[in-house]
């Protein structure tokens, strides 16, 4: 009975250790960065709802938002976004006063999370 009982904690710490390594998050480098983002849209889940971006191959992005509107004055922008090692930046023109933010991206499954260069953070999905 013993031998049973601990042959299925084993069991259950195995499981366990192998869902734990599954759910650890994957740091996105250069090349998986421009794999997820160039050409695509990617919906930033906001605080008023998700906010759809695409970036274009050749570095610019465009977004349109009614509740971005409301914050920053206008509902549209557009930017520019590229590689800088390990992380991704963008500029839009208007929104966030036109500063350049850097951001960490990883990925667990098909949830990708972001941390910008200022300790914002957040979820997205590949839309497109």
């Amino acid at each position: 009975m013993r031998v049973r009982a601990i042959k299925t904690s084993l069991a259950v710490m195995a499981a366990l250790t192998l869902a734990a390594t599954a759910a650890r998050a994957e740091q996105l480098g250069a090349v998986q960065l421009k794999v997820l983002l160039s050409g695509k849209t990617i919906s930033l889940s906001a605080p008023f709802g998700s906010l759809p971006i695409r970036y274009s191959p050749g570095g610019t992005m465009i977004a349109k938002s009614k509740a971005m509107g409301l914050f920053a004055g206008v509902s549209e922008d557009r930017g520019t976004w590229r590689i800088q090692g390990s992380q991704f930046c963008q500029r839009w023109t208007v929104w966030n006063k036109g500063k350049e933010q850097c951001f960490t991206v990883s990925r667990t499954g098909t949830t990708v999370r972001w941390v910008s260069n200022d300790g914002m953070t957040g979820t997205a999905v590949a839309v497109q």
